[in-house]
């Protein structure tokens, strides 16, 4: 492979195994991920005009157009954040560490700010969004990709997560043990106290295999089931240009649900009051949520939430 895709895949056989903070091993996901970052930036500095022979001969200026480049397609502020990270990485690889400059630098609008309160209601419900009636779109097209979303809304699973659920190794009969796929290889434990939680369990356990089998189609690779995940979401509408919702609205979903569940009222985002609640209660019921949803600060449910 010749030209910048040939150098770029040589930095990343070289660079991309190991982690930026402690040098030791970095997971595939963030391998997958930066590789996808760092390919899609140099294939945008080509189209505007940008052509570069070597990757190393990436500069400052490169990085403010790439920047600039981004704000005008839309990304969001996380995503913005995300990939500045991934170049500054980068940047050190290549022998050129403080090149990329802080966020301020490049989004000069505060189009890269990330707040972590959340002030609006993101489920499925609160957009209108009829969960029943997409499940049984979902399951005209794909029964295992319908059963995926249904283990999200039951369970609060994020994708990967529910496409490597083994269903048999992971019901513990009063609780879920969730620990593959999970973000940054945390467990944790989602309780099964509902009947609908054990009838969508049962029936995730009768579509498998065997008892190490997953949810995910037994014919295809981590890889190819994913991407038929997300193909088959897009067919049925799950977007945000279609319908205003991802996937990740599920996560929402479960989080006010179990807000409720704890605290006995709706959570900020739903139109509670925190000045009905004691304190107390609203902070056990926050790690409660937080840690259900495999996250382990009260902080983090401020997304879900609201304050």
């Amino acid at each position: 492979m010749a030209g910048w895709k040939g150098s770029l895949a040589q930095v990343l056989k070289e660079h991309n195994g190991i982690k930026a903070t402690d040098r030791t091993v970095a997971s595939f996901e963030t391998q997958e991920k930066r590789s996808s970052v760092l390919f899609a930036a140099f294939t945008d500095l080509r189209s505007m005009g940008y052509r570069l022979d070597d990757v190393k001969q990436l500069k400052g200026r490169h990085v403010e157009a790439l920047g600039k480049h981004w704000v005008e397609k839309g990304l969001s502020a996380s995503t913005l954040q995300n990939n500045l990270s991934t170049l500054r990485t980068f940047s050190q690889w290549i022998g050129k560490e403080g090149m990329v400059e802080g966020a301020a630098k490049y989004f000069q609008n505060g189009e890269a700010s990330r707040t972590s309160i959340n002030t609006e209601d993101k489920s499925w419900s609160a957009r209108g969004v009829n969960f029943e009636a997409k499940l049984a779109e979902l399951r005209a097209l794909d029964e295992r990709i319908a059963l995926q979303v249904e283990l999200q809304a039951t369970f609060g699973l994020r994708v990967k997560e529910s496409v490597m659920l083994r269903p048999h190794l992971a019901d513990k009969g009063s609780y879920l043990a969730v620990g593959i796929g999970t973000k940054g290889g945390r467990d944790r434990t989602v309780p099964i106290d509902t009947e609908q939680k054990r009838e969508l369990l049962d029936r995730a356990k009768a579509l498998t295999n065997s008892r190490t089998a997953s949810t995910a189609d037994p014919g295809l690779s981590l890889k190819q089931a994913l991407s038929r995940y997300s193909r088959v979401i897009r067919n049925a509408g799950i977007t945000k240009a279609s319908t205003g919702v991802t996937s990740h609205g599920l996560r929402h979903n479960y989080a006010n649900d179990r807000y409720e569940h704890y605290a006995g009222t709706d959570s900020p985002v739903r139109g509670g009051s925190l000045a009905e609640i004691d304190r107390e209660r609203d902070r056990a019921a926050r790690l409660e949520v937080s840690e259900e949803l495999g996250h382990s600060r009260e902080s983090v449910s401020t997304y879900y939430l609201g304050r």
